[in-house]
């Protein structure tokens, strides 16, 4: 009994195997839950700084995007400016040319004008010697048949009295006819020497006329000359300025181009990047529509660069000189 009593006490304190394995399970389970907890809150910490990360991010993209905006509204103006001012140039130089243009043609014209008055007293002058030079023939032919009217007078009478009077000349016949004779010979002399004199002041004066006309001819040549060479040298400066501006606006232009690709281009993975990671739309709409947008904004670009080449083309240009 002794025995049966000592040996009993250790039978009461090893423990059943069914208490032994709950107590199992709840030490798995108290273990599976705190690494449960620990885990989420690893995860939340982790989906905080991602948070924070790409909220840092969103800020500095829209702070350059904010920055390219204004550096491409500069660039913008800066070419509308430029525009500007090559159509100013141009249209002060066009109406430059006309003054000018206008000016020489009126020279010209003056010109014209004199040379035709010129040419018109030059033919009334012709006019006027073939008029004297009829008289001086009509004069003359009068003065031969008065001096055959008279010499047949003369001769009549002189017959008449040698037929009357064969023995007797009459003195005062011979004076009368002698007489007569040097009166028609002075008269002659007169009118061959006034005829003489009319003839040479025409051809005097022809002469002046001819030497001023031709004086005239070569001064118009020569500011003729001088206007083709001005005019030459416009045109050589207008298609000077005109490369420089054209290469000058060219590499503007291709600079701007390049700047608006590069802007286009920059935002797409921003796009992705936040149609992803931000407002969570799936892969394949984060991945297709950004591309839809940059393709509509390249649209927009090309369509703002060819209205800008439309009004370029449709800018005043240099008109064509033709040689007068």
């Amino acid at each position: 009994m002794t025995r049966s009593s000592e040996e009993r006490p250790p039978e009461q304190l090893t423990p059943a195997p069914d208490e032994s394995q709950h107590s199992a399970n709840q030490h798995e389970a108290a273990s599976a839950s705190m690494l449960k907890s620990w885990s989420a809150s690893q995860n939340r910490e982790i989906n905080l700084a991602q948070t924070r990360n790409l909220q840092r991010q969103l800020v500095l993209l829209r702070e350059e995007n904010k920055r390219l905006r204004s550096e491409l509204a500069e660039q913008r103006a800066e070419l509308e400016r430029l525009v500007a001012a090559y159509n100013a140039q141009q249209a002060s130089f066009d109406e430059e040319l006309a003054a000018l243009k206008e000016g020489h043609q009126q020279q010209i014209e003056q010109y014209q004008a004199h040379l035709r008055d010129m040419l018109a007293e030059n033919r009334q002058l012709q006019s006027e010697k073939q008029f004297l030079q009829g008289q001086y023939k009509d004069l003359q032919r009068n003065f031969q048949q008065a001096v055959e009217e008279e010499a047949h007078k003369m001769i009549a009478e002189a017959a008449n009295t040698i037929i009357m009077r064969p023995d007797h000349v009459p003195s005062l016949f011979q004076d009368v006819k002698k007489t007569i004779e040097l009166k028609v010979r002075q008269e002659e002399d007169e009118q061959a020497a006034a005829a003489l004199y009319l003839i040479r002041d025409a051809q005097r004066r022809a002469r002046q006329l001819e030497e001023e006309l031709a004086h005239e001819r070569q001064q118009i040549a020569s500011e003729r000359q001088q206007l083709l060479q001005m005019q030459q040298s416009i045109r050589e400066q207008a298609e000077l300025r005109y490369k420089t501006l054209v290469s000058h606006l060219g590499g503007r232009w291709s600079l701007a181009v390049t700047l608006s690709v590069l802007l286009l281009i920059v935002p797409l993975p921003v796009l992705q990047s936040l149609f992803y990671f931000v407002l969570h739309f799936p892969a394949m709409v984060s991945l297709y529509v950004p591309i839809l947008i940059c393709l509509v904004l390249i649209t927009i670009f090309a369509r703002l660069r060819v209205a800008m080449a439309t009004y370029y083309s449709s800018a005043p240009r240099k008109s064509s000189t033709t040689k007068t």
